[in-house]
């Protein structure tokens, strides 16, 4: 497989998991959800849990389980401007990425003002050829077939030679079903990477594309 094109996800994926971020925006995700749906925290955190083993995200399990269709009051909950106080900067991801020759589009399930709010603060908005975000999806995300789509297009590739990385394996097992590589971001692993079920990479993080790359021929 040569690899023309890159799609990343962009929490938890571009930056690390153990980023004070995940923690806030997880935070703020059940906080909402804990409002709307009248339980405790610690009850919604399970149902939650629950709920995304058959939605493909909070938002929908929350509008087809509660009949909460406000996306917009979701939102702007869970992602205020604050919420760059829980990013620290990664002075080595930009020359990291502008080393890395393919063309790369971000897909993210969260909406477009968070997304373009990670990338200038880590100053690398100008690496990328474009955005599919939540909005921009219908708010259709990740794993439905038609938001990697979108993001094919965006990119100029195809399944052939277009690598989808994101932290959440439900999505990456998403875009090997239509045909795709994925690689799950797993923030827990060792230094090495290890492939399974020939369509699926796992790699710590995105510095190991480098590693990756030399035998991408082969996979």
């Amino acid at each position: 497989m040569i690899v023309n094109h890159f799609i990343f996800d962009l929490d938890n994926t571009l930056y690390p998991a153990t980023a004070r971020m995940d923690a806030g925006i997880t935070r703020r995700m059940i906080e909402f959800a804990a409002h709307i749906t009248g339980n405790s925290i610690e009850e919604t955190m399970q149902l939650r849990q629950d709920g995304l083993k058959k939605y493909s995200t909070t938002g929908d399990w929350l509008k087809y389980e509660y009949g909460h269709a406000d996306y917009e009051a979701y939102f702007a909950a869970v992602h205020p401007e604050s919420e760059l106080e829980e990013l620290d900067f990664d002075p080595q991801l930009r020359p990291f990425l502008q080393s890395l020759p393919q063309n790369k589009v971000i897909l993210t399930n969260a909406p477009l003002e968070h997304a373009q709010r990670v990338l200038d603060f880590m100053h690398i908005a100008d690496l990328f050829d474009g955005i599919r975000d939540i909005r921009s999806n219908n708010l259709k995300g990740k794993p439905h077939p038609l938001a990697f789509k979108q993001a094919l297009d965006m990119c100029g590739g195809t399944v052939n030679d277009t690598l989808f990385f994101d932290d959440f394996k439900k999505y990456v097992d998403g875009y090997t079903a239509i045909g795709g590589k994925g690689v799950l971001i797993n923030a827990h692993l060792n230094d090495g990477f290890v492939i399974e079920k020939g369509r699926e990479i796992i790699l710590k993080s995105i510095y190991q594309i480098t590693k990756l790359l030399p035998k991408s021929i082969d996979l």
